[in-house]
């Protein structure tokens, strides 16, 4: 009994000894820690140009392509061009042996002229009523359609001579000079290179953004190095359910021929610019549950901003839409040290220019 009234006794002088202090509240340990200046590395907001900016991936197409047919029976007598020519509208690319085309076709003058000198006479002998007009009509119509079969064979002669209805150049040659080949024979294969149309999809939340006319920059893996421009010339005025797209098509200069139908691209287009974007180097940022942030260095210390970002910009920077004003300080380290009205040290500047503060 005595030893427990000692230790008692012990325990209440230890309570009470000069230079002992009670624990410290969860209060007063969250003051001192912000009474403790962290030290971060900083960076000046700075204005740069900036592009708003939706990828897309697609396939160049010919903005014309053909697959040229004969239009007529017949041996192939000659072919004028080959894979990869380039070729103009009208130009013939092939004949095919017209021989039997021209002796119908005179057979045909023939019969239409000795019709013709029929319905004529029968003309003047229904005039005196020696045949009756019944009669003088079956003539005249009989005149009509051996005109009409005459005018027929004209144009079946003219075809035998194959024109190239677009300017472009030969993707596929099908057929070889003495081929016989039948009324819709593959003969050609045609594609206008200049320009080409790029056809692909964008993500539907995109598409309040896209109007025509708008920037689009292509890079395709053959140029890596290379930046190709064209428009954006139709927008798809239906999203696709099975994968929540939009089809859009733009047009894509060739002039010298280096971008061919059927590579695959990688796009975007440039649907807002702004030449003085505020901008802050990705490491300012963080993210958390959709939230976006960063801290303002002010008077020694942090102070939490939520912001709004843009498009990426180049060295690392991502534009602030919303949020921040021009040359104001950042942090860019011990992001998870801060919170707001932390006391904070710059120890050195960082990718923005800035200036060592307190």
């Amino acid at each position: 009994m005595k030893v427990r009234l000692v230790l008692l006794a012990l325990a209440l002088a230890a309570i009470t000894l000069p230079g002992c202090e009670p624990a410290a509240t969860p209060e007063a340990i969250a003051a001192e820690a912000t009474a403790v200046a962290v030290p971060v590395t900083a960076a000046r907001v700075v204005v740069r140009p900036s592009s708003r900016l939706v990828n897309l991936v697609g396939t160049l197409y010919g903005k014309e392509e053909v697959t040229l047919s004969s239009q007529v029976e017949g041996q192939i007598k000659s072919i004028a061009i080959d894979l990869g020519d380039q070729v103009q509208a009208g130009q013939v690319l092939a004949e095919i042996d017209d021989d039997q085309w021209r002796a119908r076709l005179r057979e045909a003058e023939a019969t239409l002229a000795k019709a013709q000198a029929d319905e004529a006479r029968g003309r003047q002998l229904r005039d005196r009523n020696v045949i009756s007009p019944q009669e003088y009509e079956t003539m005249k119509t009989h005149a009509q359609v051996v005109q009409a079969q005459r005018d027929t064979l004209t144009v079946t002669l003219r075809h035998t001579h194959v024109e190239s209805p677009i300017t472009g150049a030969v993707a596929k040659r099908f057929v070889s000079a003495g081929e016989y080949v039948h009324a819709g024979s593959q003969l050609f294969s045609l594609v206008a290179e200049n320009p080409l149309k790029l056809r692909g999809d964008v993500p539907e939340r995109f598409a309040h953004e896209l109007q025509v006319g708008q920037t689009v920059n292509v890079k395709v893996d053959a140029y890596p190095d290379a930046v190709f421009t064209g428009r954006l010339a139709r927008i798809s005025p239906a999203s696709n359910p099975e994968n929540r797209s939009v089809a859009v098509e733009a047009l894509v200069d060739n002039v010298d021929r280096k971008l061919k139908p059927g590579f695959f691209a990688n796009a975007s287009v440039v649907t807002r610019t702004d030449d003085r974007a505020l901008m802050v180097p990705q490491e300012a940022l963080v993210t958390f549950a959709g939230i976006t942030k960063l801290f303002v260095i002010n008077d020694g210390k942090a102070h939490e901003r939520q912001v709004q970002t843009g498009p990426r910009g180049s060295g690392g920077l991502v534009e602030i839409v919303e949020g921040i004003q021009p040359d104001e300080l950042v942090a860019t380290s011990g992001l998870t040290k801060l919170a707001n009205g932390v006391a904070v040290t710059v120890r050195e500047a960082g990718a923005g220019s800035a200036e060592p503060s307190t």
